[in-house]
């Protein structure tokens, strides 16, 4: 499971290539278009004005085919990345995969802009508060 203070592992999505200035949240999600899952990456969609302020990205990986992906990104005019990991090789190295049913854990992870992780959330919920507030915090915002 990966922690705060650990290195952004190098996976096949290359996550590394999406660290821009500032932090990057890397959110894990089990399945596009499933009620909880698009909740989860509607809220960041809806905060995108205020991510950006805080000089931040964000990144979204399930084991969705990219097909699928692309017409969960348009429907819900998702502005960030959705990256396609069928084979977990991700969420495995995060410690977020889920054999039984082969599909990705919700989870968020923030990396500052050196790819170190600064929070792991490896049961992140979605109706969670306080987890999204952690999250906002690790991106610098003062709560």
């Amino acid at each position: 499971m990966i922690e705060a203070g650990d290195q952004l592992p190098d996976t096949n999505l290359n996550l590394n290539a999406y660290l821009g200035e500032g932090p990057l949240v890397v959110l894990f999600y089990t399945e596009a278009a499933t009620p909880l899952c698009t909740q989860q990456l509607c809220s960041f969609r809806d905060d995108e004005e205020m991510i950006l302020e805080l000089n931040a990205s964000v990144v979204a990986v399930s084991s969705d085919p990219p097909d699928v992906l692309e017409r969960f990104k348009s429907e819900h005019r998702l502005p960030f990345p959705l990256l396609s990991d069928p084979e977990l090789n991700a969420a495995r190295a995060f410690g977020v995969d889920d054999v039984d049913s082969k599909r990705a854990r919700r989870a968020a992870f923030v990396a500052d802009a050196q790819g170190i992780v600064t929070l792991a959330i490896p049961f992140y919920q979605p109706n969670n508060l306080d987890d999204y507030q952690r999250i906002f915090e690790a991106l610098g915002l003062d709560i």
